[in-house]
């Protein structure tokens, strides 16, 4: 779940946004060590809206961060590959 679009931890506004990791059980779920640069989805579909930067504790729950993917310079890398959104 979307928690934040303001950016996170001093990165600029609209650079990065704070996701929940919560799924309603205590220590489940949740980005962990290992995950950076893994895809973080809009919700029940397969569109890529951010890419996983860093959780925010050492159990893996709670919230995590991400770069997101709607940022000019990252649209034209992916439309050189002939990704577009």
């Amino acid at each position: 779940m979307l928690v934040n679009l303001n950016g996170v931890f001093g990165t600029g506004k609209g650079t990065s946004a704070e996701f929940s990791n919560n799924n309603g059980t205590v220590h489940q779920g949740g980005t962990c060590f290992g995950d950076s640069g893994g895809p973080i989805f809009r919700a029940r579909c397969t569109v890529v809206v951010a890419v996983t930067s860093f959780g925010l504790n050492q159990t893996c729950t709670g919230s995590t961060g991400g770069y997101r993917m709607d940022q000019q310079d990252d649209l034209d890398f992916l439309a050189s590959f002939g990704i577009r959104p």
